[in-house]
C-alpha cells in the first residue's frame, strides 16, 4: 500500500503526539512516590509506545522514510 503525502503527514503528526505522551507519562511515573500510581503511568506510557510502533509500521509499509 502506498500512502499519500497527506496520509504520511497525518501519521507523522500523530507519531509526534504519541512520543510526547510517552515522555510525559514516564516523567510523571518517575516523580511519583506512590508505586501504584507510578505503575499506572508506566502502563500508559507502554500503551502509547505500542501506538508509536503501529504508526511506524504503517509508515514503513506505506513507503514513507
Amino acid at each position: 500500500m502506498q500512502l499519500t503525502q497527506k496520509e504520511i503527514m497525518y501519521l507523522k503528526d500523530a507519531l509526534s503526539h504519541e512520543q510526547i505522551c510517552v515522555t510525559k507519562y514516564n516523567n510523571y511515573a518517575n516523580q511519583l512516590q506512590d508505586a501504584e500510581l507510578a505503575a499506572m503511568f508506566r502502563n500508559l506510557a507502554n500503551r502509547e509506545q505500542q501506538h508509536i510502533d503501529t504508526i511506524n509500521r504503517l509508515l514503513q509499509q506505506g513507503g514513507a522514510q
